[in-house]
């Protein structure tokens, strides 16, 4: 933390003045170690302690207000000893000090507007409504020493808050965190929670997604059966999706459903902390759970249909009949009587056509509807819910899906399947709430894959967090006004506790808190980077169960010019002092280092002397391959290694996570070639190879290779032929070819594809997969 004497700290405060205040933002990002950060921040000298005779000031004839006053006045006794007395605020006048006041100002952007001044005598706290006052008082609280947010007394605390102007209000109008219960099931007290800590950051919606294929999770009183059915799954899935074929299960029932009363009582809370809650109620799709309840709804009418005990899309979906909408419109209903929410979530994302295709009632209705197809017919069931909740009174917001086949101009659109649903919409003058799920899907990975819990997969880091930028460079001036603000969404399939969701939600909360309600102009990571530490204090005082990775070192590799690697170490936590450690060998990390050969490399960071986080270790592989181009004769598709050269990084793949791998697929063999530049002296061959009965992946049951000097004319090097592991886990095979010692420049590899494809296959599996990694050579 930087110490400023009062004499330079005058000085800066008369540059920030003139040449604008980032620069010292950053300066004093130590002092004011604020998420999300305020429009205006301008120091000031000093600072405000509490005794026992300050007084908190404020508007008796406003409740809400009164009420926010009345509960920072508790709870800081609670904490600190200290009562504070109560006063309105007709009788304060301008001499009034010693003094924490709430004082209304009409005069401002908006209702969730404020400003905070906070001088040696005083603490204002000016807004025009109740929500500009909450998010004001939290501000406050960030400022005060981190104890404020525990519950228990802290002996022998000053309690101060440094001398600060603040002006202040959020750059979008929707902050949105989303929550799926049905996946996994969460009591209220963890809800409760949840909007908590999205009030500490000025998140201002919660989306609760409630009804799902693995169980409708909100009591309908018409249907009882959604609840004593639709609630309960048989067992649940064990481990990742794609781990082992066939998948493995618990044989655990699971089940869970919110009261309507309980939904209620969510909503009230939420609503105290100036969060309104939309729910969704998937549809036409994810509904295989509805189904099981009441197999009517469905176009097979099956009564052998349970509610799904795996993740994934299913076939089983609503029936676009009148019974069918009956019974959704009367769920509705239901549902619009619980939350007063302006927007009611329809889902509409992900909707197999297999059944309707089938259905005499729904080829029929495409008929006499005059419509295109099946996708026509999803398009008239989304317009026909959307017509029925506008009825209401309420507006339909779902996934970018809905945009197939036309939209009212009322209808909103959740943009997550990247950004461009988001563009089309905001173009043709829709509302848009961006949530593209490269940047603000919860349930990626954040840190180094091999130390962390199994997620969905897919890597979003702290940093591409807070980097995301919600408005697309597509849309004009005019059309980004349709982009209402952003949501981080959390997906459940890989979170079975509170204490998981927390791990995956946190830190990453705090970086989208600052995507959503700070100026674009005002972000910045080596700033927000400084203050997180503070952060961590806070989710320390809350009982929050965040990842440590902020604390932990993240590794980069490049190929340098000569076909070594370079190896690059840093960590979020700024002044960490990085260790690595090379056979046994440890060194303090100063600069980029070169690797000659093959290892591994472990490193851990330390702050303040101590190890707060994992140590992480990668293991690299260098051989005269590595850096070098190649050919192929198929493109690897989906899974492309994520980079041009990932057969050659350096990197080898590992058996958490698919998108280190190359995939050639479709049953085709694979033959590559790679230019060496030069004639070298080989000996040795290896290849890495990725067994995986779940994704149609076998390893290759021949392979030769083949060298030349002039790229034409080759001879056979060596061969092997490979019997598939009979394991039903992924297995990585990386077979070593030895021959006699040759000089060649050219080298040619020919794999012969397996063809695999289990009668048992995952519905979602492409058959014939092989996946290749690092190829070497020495």
């Amino acid at each position: 933390m930087i110490k400023l004497s009062t004499f330079f700290r005058r000085r800066l405060m008369g540059v920030c003045v003139l040449v604008g205040c980032n620069s010292f933002s950053l300066l004093l990002a130590g002092e004011y170690n604020i998420i999300p950060y305020p429009q205006t921040l301008i120091p000031q000298s000093g600072s405000f302690t509490f005794n026992k005779r300050t007084t908190v000031y404020c508007p008796f004839n406003k409740p809400e207000v009164l009420r926010l006053a009345r509960q920072f006045s508790a709870h800081f006794e609670v904490v600190s000893g200290i009562k504070l007395a109560m006063a309105d605020i007709a009788n304060a006048n301008r001499k009034t000090n010693n003094a924490v006041i709430f004082q209304p100002e009409v005069n401002l952007e908006n209702a969730e507007a404020y400003r905070l001044s906070i001088s040696a005598n005083a603490i204002s706290i000016k807004a025009s409504a109740a929500n500009g006052f909450f998010y004001g008082l939290h501000t406050l609280y960030q400022l005060l020493p981190e104890a404020i947010y525990g519950k228990k007394l802290v002996a022998g605390k000053k309690w101060s808050a440094r001398a600060v102007e603040i002006k202040d209000s959020p750059r979008f109008a929707y902050r949105g965190l989303h929550l799926d219960v049905c996946r996994h099931f969460f009591p209220i007290a963890f809800i409760k929670k949840y909007i908590d800590a999205m009030a500490i950051h000025k998140f201002n919606t919660f989306h609760w997604h409630l009804t799902e294929d693995q169980g409708w999770r909100i009591e309908i009183k018409k249907y009882p059966r959604l609840t004593e059915v639709g609630s309960k799954r048989a067992e649940t899935l064990v481990g990742y999706y794609y781990d082992r074929l066939p998948q493995a299960y618990d044989g655990k029932p699971y089940g869970g459903f919110y009261t309507q009363a309980e939904a209620r009582e969510i909503v009230a809370y939420a609503k105290e902390r100036f969060i309104t809650v939309i729910p969704e109620i998937e549809l036409p799709g994810h509904a295989q759970a509805a189904i099981a309840a009441y197999p009517y709804l469905s176009c097979k009418q099956d009564s052998s249909v349970k509610v799904a005990t795996k993740w994934g899309v299913f076939k089983e979906v609503y029936c676009p009949r009148d019974t069918t909408f009956k019974f959704l419109e009367d769920v509705l209903t239901e549902i619009m009587a619980i939350f007063p929410s302006t927007y009611i979530h329809i889902g509409g994302d992900e909707c197999p056509k297999d059944r309707w295709k089938t259905c005499p009632d729904c080829q029929a209705m495409i008929k006499n509807l005059n419509l295109k197809d099946e996708n026509g017919l999803q398009s008239y069931f989304v317009h026909r819910i959307e017509r029925f909740l506008n009825s209401k009174g309420r507006k339909m917001i779902g996934w970018d899906e809905i945009l197939d086949g036309g939209l009212d101009p009322n209808a909103t659109v959740m943009s997550w399947r990247g950004t461009q649903g988001g563009i089309t919409a905001a173009k043709a003058g829709n509302d848009v709430i961006m949530t593209p799920g490269t940047y603000c899907y919860f349930d990626k990975y954040q840190a180094e894959p091999l130390n962390e819990p199994t997620t969905i997969g897919g890597f979003l880091p702290l940093k591409m967090v807070y980097e995301y930028e919600p408005i697309p460079t597509e849309l004009t001036a005019d059309e980004a006004k349709h982009v209402l603000g952003a949501q981080a969404n959390v997906w459940t399939e890989y979170m079975p506790t509170a204490e998981s969701v927390e791990y995956m939600v946190f830190p990453r909360l705090s970086a989208m808190a600052e995507v959503v309600w700070s100026d674009k102009a005002t972000r910045n990571w080596e700033s927000f980077r400084n203050r997180m530490p503070s952060e961590f204090n806070r989710y320390e005082q809350l009982g929050i169960k965040a990842s440590k990775s902020f604390y932990e070192v993240q590794f980069q590799s490049a190929v340098t010019a000569d076909k070594k690697l370079q190896i690059s170490l840093s960590c979020d936590c700024p002044n960490a002092r990085i260790h690595y450690i090379i056979n046994g060998k440890t060194t303090v990390y100063k600069a980029p280092f070169i690797l000659s050969e093959s290892a591994e490399v472990a490193a851990k960071a330390f702050i303040g002397g101590k190890q707060r986080g994992r140590t992480i270790t990668k293991s690299y592989q260098l051989s005269k391959l590595t850096g070098l181009a190649y050919t192929q004769n198929q493109q690897g598709g989906w899974y492309d290694g994520g980079n041009s050269r990932a057969l050659t990084d350096g990197v080898p793949g590992n058996d958490k996570v698919y998108a280190q791998w190359v995939g050639f697929g479709k049953g085709r063999d694979v033959e590559l070639v790679v230019d060496m530049q030069s004639a070298l002296k080989i000996e040795h061959f290896s290849v890495g190879m990725l067994n995986a009965p779940a994704m149609c992946a076998q390893i290759s049951p021949e392979i030769k290779l083949y060298g030349s000097t002039d790229g034409v004319n080759y001879r056979l090097l060596a061969e092997k032929h490979f019997t598939p592991p009979t394991s039903p886990d992924k297995v990585i095979v990386r077979p070593v070819f030895t021959f006699t010692p040759t000089e060649v420049r050219y080298l040619k590899v020919q794999l012969r594809n397996a063809n695999y494809c289990p009668p048992d296959k995952l519905e979602n599996a492409e058959c014939g997969v092989l996946f290749l990694d690092e190829i070497g050579a020495w």
